[in-house]
């Protein structure tokens, strides 16, 4: 009764009955559950809840309103439940038959914890949660954290000795953003209205309210937009501590930097992965092995890690049974004189799996992949200009429009000209300038913004009308957003596309395909070199390919990855830094904005977010490269740090002179494309 977003919510009224009584009539249905017990809390607020079982002839069972968990386990206890099932009195919507589902998970798989809430597929408000008593007691008496006791469930759900399950529904839901929990006005008026359109038919269930919300898409504009599990990343702040963490030991890090600074300019290969990018002195300067979703710099440090190499791991580090495909391969060779089958095999599957793909040709790294269509787009159209958007590689016909530039001669820099994404009349001018001149507009579909509708449309409409090609570069989004990459999702083909990163789970292959009238360019232009058709790493991508279309791991992945982007945004909140911290994009690949006041990016914001983080073991850049190796654990983790954090930065930025909270130089730029 004492919610602080809508007091007294649990018994408001649902077209003449409480909420409650609402939820314990839905519950009594599932033929799985021998009884209803209402857990409430012994404060003062919650007598009208006692008072209201007690009228009702309901098992009620009073406890800690802090403790939750101690509450049901007392409420077990007392009722002797063998299994607990878990429905929260805010969920009026709630079906028998979902129940039912959950609770025979439970049973059939013989673990200790089931629900459908691991990967959210059903509509926010049908959470459904099952666990055997021994499991509930052992959570009682090892959980320890404040958001462990007071939302109930976490500890089953991180803790690896128990087994868990998820149940989930034949089709994935949660790109619709159905929320028919009760936690504001609107949630209320939402499920009024759905309880008054069946006020006859009072058994309705999930899919009646699906095809309801078909025929009556008016009714889904009542639907709250409050986070999920809001609740819970409240009580992570609260619970956590504010201040600088602890300095972490460096010293073999800066031993093998200085060796580095005598031999490797910039000390690493990659800009993105050298010290500029960290808070020197704060952060680790050399990893030494990785698993999964963590890894351990040569000082011995763990981190939970976004960047995964820059995106290519979506199964995680040293994945068991990619390494076992790619070291089949290496015994039986893999640089060969003349082709190899499995270039074959893998063509014929990306053919299959992505829409514009009726050829193919293998790179080792994104780069080769966009100068490779590039190229064919000029010799297939015999022109010059490129029209771009977005981040394309390290070639002197794109790196030459950023301020990266050096070496690249003037007349090459000439021919490429950027223009801004969800912006059609800039590049309707933008190709109007040269007239006939333009040999392709090459693009990220998508990358931390939407696009609005009929963009990529109209971007291909404008392309074609001007005799160009269009050319996405899926390089990151690829398939992280879905085997068919974002071309599929978005229902947009273009005439060539290029592929890399997680195609891999971090071995070097790349990939340009597209509509066999151009690649069949690919005959007479030079995309050659000695290591294109490598065959570890072409062994290593079918097995990639094959967890990803058999397995959940993109499910996994996207699960994760919105309880981090949710995460940051609730904690931001909470913090009082929405309008300094926002985490935008999509769930598998999201990027984390760090502003200053006037809304312009701030390096300062964002390298003491870098610094503090890291020091509590978490490396990221500014996005979260999910892979399904990230884990319940690991999120929780990386969570409980961001909410220390965040609550740390929230008195450091209200500071005269937040600079002088920082260890060291602050982030630098590489260049800016997005």
């Amino acid at each position: 009764m004492s919610s602080t977003r809508l007091p007294g919510k649990v018994l408001a009224d649902l077209v003449g009955q409480p909420m409650l009584a609402r939820v314990i009539e839905r519950v009594r249905r599932a033929t799985t559950i021998d009884e209803v017990v209402v857990a409430t809390s012994t404060g003062s607020s919650d007598d009208a809840v006692a008072e209201f079982c007690a009228q009702r002839g309901i098992g009620c069972f009073r406890g800690s309103e802090q403790d939750v968990l101690d509450r049901f386990y007392q409420a077990a206890t007392q009722f002797g439940a063998g299994i607990v099932v878990r429905i929260t009195g805010d969920c009026p919507l709630i079906d028998p038959a979902v129940i039912d589902r959950v609770v025979t998970a439970l049973r059939s798989a013989e673990c200790d914890y089931a629900t459908n809430t691991l990967r959210y597929t059903f509509p926010d408000g049908l959470d459904v949660e099952a666990f055997t008593f021994a499991a509930l007691e052992r959570a009682w008496r090892e959980a320890s954290k404040p958001a462990e006791r007071e939302h109930v469930t976490p500890y089953l759900r991180v803790a690896p000795r128990f087994r868990t399950s998820n149940v989930e529904h034949s089709v994935d839901l949660s790109p619709k953003k159905l929320r028919w929990t009760v936690d504001e006005p609107r949630d209320l008026d939402f499920a009024r209205a759905i309880y008054a359109e069946f006020s006859a038919q009072p058994d309705f269930g999930l899919q009646d309210v699906l095809d309801l919300l078909q025929r009556r898409p008016e009714l889904a504009q009542l639907q709250g937009d409050a986070l999920m599990n809001e609740g819970y990343y409240t009580s992570l702040y609260d619970a956590a501590q504010a201040g600088a963490a602890p300095k972490l030991k460096l010293i073999e890090s800066e031993a093998w930097f200085a060796r580095a600074e005598r031999v490797i300019p910039g000390c690493a290969q990659t800009f993105s992965k050298g010290h500029t990018q960290y808070v020197r002195g704060a952060a680790p300067l050399f990893l030494e092995r990785g698993k999964g979703c963590r890894v351990w710099d040569v000082d011995g440090n763990e981190y939970v890690d976004f960047v995964q190499g820059l995106l290519p791991n979506i199964l995680g580090y040293a994945h068991d049974e990619v390494n076992a495909a790619a070291i089949a391969q290496l015994a039986r060779g893999h640089s060969f004189s003349l082709p190899h089958p499995v270039e074959v095999e893998l063509a014929e599957r990306l053919t299959r799996l992505i829409p514009c793909a009726e050829m193919v040709r293998f790179g080792k790294n994104g780069s080769d992949a966009t100068a490779g269509a590039v190229r064919a787009a000029r010799a297939f159209t015999k022109r010059e200009r490129i029209a771009c958007c977005g981040y394309h590689g390290w070639q002197d016909w794109f790196i030459g429009s950023t301020t990266r530039h050096a070496g690249v001669p003037g007349a090459v820099r000439a021919l490429t000209h950027p223009f801004p994404y969800n912006d059609l009349a800039a590049l309707e001018a933008l190709l109007g300038q040269h007239p006939g001149e333009f040999a392709t507009v090459i693009m990220e579909p998508v990358n931390f913004t939407e696009p609005q509708p009929g963009f990529l449309e109209g971007v291909k409409e404008l392309a074609h009308r001007h005799g160009a090609l269009l050319i996405f570069d899926e390089i990151c989004c690829g398939f992280h957003f879905g085997l068919g990459g974002a071309q599929k999702q978005l229902g947009v083909t273009p005439d060539l596309a290029c592929f890399g990163k997680a195609m891999g789970n971090g071995f070097p292959i790349a990939c340009v395909l597209g509509r066999r009238e151009v690649m069949r360019t690919f005959d007479e232009i030079f995309f050659s070199f000695t290591l294109g058709g490598e065959v570890a790493s072409l062994a290593a991508a079918m097995k990639v390919l094959d967890i990803l279309e058999h397995t959940d791991a993109l499910a996994r992945l996207t699960a994760q990855g919105r309880r981090m982007q949710d995460g940051v945004n609730a904690l931001a909140k909470r913090a009082g830094l929405e309008n300094r911290i926002v985490c935008a994009g999509r769930p598998s690949w999201s990027l984390i904005k760090f502003l200053n006041p006037d809304g312009t990016p701030s390096l300062l914001v964002r390298s003491l977010f870098q610094q503090e983080v890291v020091k509590r073991g978490v490396l990221i850049l500014t996005t979260h490269n999910m892979s399904a190796a990230h884990d319940e654990a690991a999120v929780a983790q990386a969570l409980e740090t961001y909410a220390a954090v965040f609550k740390t930065l929230a008195g450091w930025l209200a500071d005269a002179d937040p600079a002088r909270f920082l260890d060291g130089p602050p982030v630098q730029l590489v260049f800016r494309v997005r």
